[in-house]
Parts: structure tokens; C-alpha cells; sequence
């Protein structure tokens, strides 16, 4: 069990510095370019790989931060990517893929409640801060989604790709802010935590406003 963890664990960090990369490389190159799409694609795949690794590694080590960051991230991932496919449809409507990634989504919420509860909630320390946002933020975001899925046929095409340029970035912002908690130590702390969100926020907000806008040459993470 152990060299199989420390093998699971390689792959998640080979995930996750390619993500990291061609996230990067992604929001850089123009949208509908090809080095856009084959950088975008790169990056997708590589954030599934994170989820589920991250799911393989935290579940037998009782590693509940890493399985709220992976499950936060993968679910923005999936949902970002199926916003793009569903705006391509003349008659948007969410499948059984789109509620099974809902049902993902209240999984990672209800394991660590459940772990905590068989243990004790005061060892958690300053974890119930980041239980609290991440388990909130995802809950949001389901909500959003579930309400979204009685009237998807009626919103505009620019509302889907403002979803999937909020996700897709939203989730490298997650990811990003797991590998400086992880590896670079601040002092004070808060700098690793907020430090990709003050960088990254403003850019999904120009994105944002250059596709509703309607220009051309819109960037993002495909």
C-alpha cells in the first residue's frame, strides 16, 4: 500500500505542475488558437488527473484539505468544460454526466464532515476556515448549476462562456494556491493563500468584461 500511495502521489505532482504550465500557457495564447486549444486540452486533462489522485491519496491518509482542494477544483474543471460543449447546443440541457458531477460535489463535502464527526471537531484547528470557504464555494457553485438546469435553453450564449472562463480559471486559482501552501512557506501565512487570487481575480474580470463586450480575441482555459 505504501509504494502504491508514494507512486500516486508522483503522478499527482506530475499532474499538477503540468496543469500548472499549460494553465498558464492557455490563458496566455489567444482563444480559437491552436496552441489555445491544444495547451487548454492539456490542462483539463491533467486537473482530472489531479482530482482523482488527490482523492486515491487523501481518502487512506485522512488528508481532508487535500481532498476538499481537489474535489473544488475538479468540479470547476468538469463544469467549466461542459458550460463551453453546452453552449455549442441549439437546445442546451444538463445529462446525467452534468448531476453525476453535482453528486461528486456533495461527496467531498459530506466525507470530511463525516470523518470529523467520528473524531473530534476541535482538532481541526485552523482547517474549519478552509473547510468552511472551499465547502461553501461548492456548495454555491452546485446550487447555482442545479438552478441553472431548468432554464439553460433561455440564457445567452455569452453567459455560458462567462461560466467556463470563471471555472476553468477559478480552478487553477485553487490549484495554484495548493502548491504554494504546500511548498513555499510565508510569513505570514495568508500571503500563500490569497496571493494567487489577487493575481489571478483581476484577470478573470478583464476576460470577463472583453467577451460580454462582445470583442474578439477573448483568452481563457478551454
Amino acid at each position: 500500500m505504501g509504494n502504491l500511495l508514494k507512486i500516486t502521489l508522483y503522478f499527482h505532482i506530475a499532474f499538477g505542475f503540468t496543469a500548472l504550465l499549460s494553465g498558464v500557457l492557455a490563458i496566455l495564447f489567444t482563444k480559437g488558437s491552436k496552441k489555445h486549444n491544444l495547451s487548454g486540452m492539456l490542462y483539463y486533462w491533467c486537473m482530472i488527473g489531479i482530482g482523482i489522485t488527490a482523492f486515491l491519496i487523501a481518502i487512506p491518509k485522512g488528508n481532508m484539505f487535500l481532498l476538499m482542494i481537489g474535489g473544488f477544483s475538479t468540479y470547476m474543471t468538469l463544469t467549466g468544460r461542459r458550460y463551453l460543449q453546452l453552449r455549442k447546443q441549439l437546445k442546451p440541457t444538463f445529462s446525467i454526466v452534468d448531476r453525476l458531477f453535482q453528486g461528486i460535489a456533495l461527496v467531498t463535502v459530506f466525507i470530511p464532515i463525516v470523518y470529523f464527526s467520528l473524531q473530534s471537531w476541535s482538532n481541526l484547528g485552523g482547517f474549519i476556515v478552509v473547510f468552511a470557504v472551499f465547502g461553501s464555494f461548492l456548495l454555491s457553485m452546485v446550487w447555482v448549476d442545479m438552478r441553472a438546469s431548468s432554464k439553460l435553453e433561455t440564457l445567452p450564449k455569452k453567459w455560458f462562456l462567462s461560466m467556463h472562463i470563471s471555472r476553468m480559471m477559478g480552478a487553477f486559482i485553487a490549484t495554484f494556491t495548493a502548491f504554494l501552501v504546500i511548498n513555499l512557506h510565508t510569513d505570514p501565512v495568508f500571503i500563500a493563500w490569497l496571493l494567487p487570487t489577487v493575481v489571478f481575480t483581476p484577470l478573470i474580470i478583464y476576460f470577463q468584461r472583453k467577451f460580454v463586450k462582445g470583442k474578439t480575441g477573448v483568452v481563457g482555459i478551454s
